[in-house]
């Protein structure tokens, strides 16, 4: 089994090396997804801080992200290789010329946060950093059966990581957030013009949130 994921069944030529798909080498992936995680710091500081508080931390971050994606992509030649020089393994080839995906689930967080209720922001962006993760890795090291740059193992090795987080937070009917789950697995597993960083904790948000407001209007009325 080829360890860099690669689907035509060749042997890998390193896990430091990228696949001959829109991929980085496995190492990077690793090294990307153990930061990736680090953006669950961003729902759990939600549940215990205020609204204002997050965004106000989630601004400045997004600030720096966007100046370091500017000076990667248009700076001069010092500062393009200092930050290739550490970054580089983790940056996707369509990025180069592109945002990193910091800068993407930064924006979707703070959409996220700023249009849907505290339960719903909480569990949308949880999804995204666990379910992204587990499926990246999960795909890259098992995926067998694959569609555009995606397989099926790593999807459901997303959902069930989203089921996972269904589980453990509270606030929204469990259901509920099966709903957002699905939606989430399903929109990273389609995304393709858009960054799954942030069209996923958005669109699984925005479901979650309309099932939520059309079960207040039921009760209202009934």
């Amino acid at each position: 089994m080829p360890l860099d994921g690669r689907a035509d069944g060749e042997p890998a030529e390193s896990v430091f090396i990228s696949d001959r798909q829109d991929n980085i080498s496995l190492v990077g992936e690793i090294f990307r997804k153990l930061i990736h995680l680090g953006a669950i710091s961003i729902p759990l500081a939600y549940y215990f801080l205020t609204k204002e508080v997050v965004l106000s931390v989630l601004y400045g971050a997004l600030l720096i992200s966007l100046f370091i994606d500017y000076i990667r992509i248009y700076g001069g030649n010092k500062g393009r290789k200092f930050i290739s020089r550490y970054l580089g393994i983790m940056i996707r080839p369509h990025e180069k010329k592109n945002f990193v995906g910091a800068t993407y689930i930064l924006t979707g967080s703070i959409l996220t946060i700023l249009f849907f209720d505290k339960p719903i922001a909480i569990t949308a962006i949880s999804y995204i950093v666990i379910g992204d993760t587990a499926g990246s890795i999960i795909g890259r090291l098992w995926g067998k059966v694959r569609f555009r740059n995606k397989s099926l193992e790593g999807s459901i090795s997303f959902f069930m990581a989203c089921s996972i987080i269904a589980l453990i937070i509270p606030g929204i009917q469990f259901w509920v957030k099966i709903a957002g789950a699905l939606t989430a697995t399903i929109v990273e597993a389609i995304t393709l013009h858009i960054d799954d960083n942030l069209i996923v904790p958005v669109t699984s948000g925005a479901i979650m949130q309309l099932i939520i407001s059309q079960i207040f209007i039921i009760n209202y009325f009934s």
